[in-house]
């Protein structure tokens, strides 16, 4: 087994710079930070969808970059399907050159792994290109790595069995099932919701705001990491 607890927060979709269709999401973003900071937290992920466009300001990715400036501990970024890392993408403006030293974002469309040896720590995840039925943000994953912790990412829709439906960025049970990781982040989709697979955690955190009519505040999904437990995760409702 790994040989460090560690605490984890899951965020995803808070489509930053869209002030019509998500006017609460520089504030969503301030209470993941604040949270985070609270709770003590290891790591924040940030699964996909941070802006909603590429056409966005620069204000908007300021403000971001402001915020991650506020945590001393790494903050793992998986492009989605709003804010995807091809040849235009937001993350290749010049400001992004400034970003502080704790942002990890992920950019090899195959999938890559950012290691914290210190930590006892990997992440895995396939940044998106394209969001279309060719990708598929589970396929293939990599081997377990033994004596460390194995953390997935993943932005696309779950499907409850291969289809063929089209749709794009797709997931399947069997993919989260026969993967080797610890737990697997998603993003995509707007509420919170538990897909676990067989021995496999996967969690959409859904986005940190208050949706539609719902009398419950903004939530993320919060992941201990326990050396004799595995991993424990919970829904984790922000302060007002």
């Amino acid at each position: 087994m790994p040989l460090h607890n560690l605490r984890l927060i899951h965020t995803s979709d808070t489509h930053l710079g869209d002030e019509l269709g998500h006017p609460a999401s520089n504030d969503a973003l301030t209470k993941v930070v604040s949270e985070t900071l609270l709770l003590r937290a290891d790591f924040l992920l940030i699964a996909g969808d941070v802006f909603d466009n590429e056409r966005i300001s620069n204000d908007s990715i300021k403000f971001f970059l402001t915020q991650i400036s506020r945590l001393d501990i790494p903050v793992i970024l998986l492009p989605g399907n709003h804010d995807l890392m091809h040849q235009t993408s937001i993350y290749r403006r010049s400001i992004f050159e400034d970003a502080p030293s704790n942002l990890h974002i992920f950019k090899e469309e195959q999938g890559e792994i950012i290691d914290f040896k210190d930590k006892g720590i990997k992440f895995w995840g396939k940044a998106m290109y394209e969001h279309s039925p060719l990708f598929h943000p589970l396929s293939p994953t990599p081997e377990r790595i033994k004596d460390t912790w194995f953390i997935g990412m993943a932005h696309g829709h779950f499907e409850e069995s291969d289809t063929s439906s089209g749709r794009s960025s797709l997931i399947f049970p069997k993919e989260i099932a026969d993967s080797h990781f610890d737990y697997i982040a998603l993003g995509h989709w707007d509420l919170y919701t538990d897909v676990s697979q067989g021995n496999t955690s996967a969690v959409y955190s859904g986005c940190p705001m208050v949706v539609g009519n719902r009398n419950e505040p903004g939530s993320v999904s919060l992941v201990d990491l326990d050396t004799n437990k595995g991993a424990l995760h919970k829904q984790w409702y922000l302060k007002s």
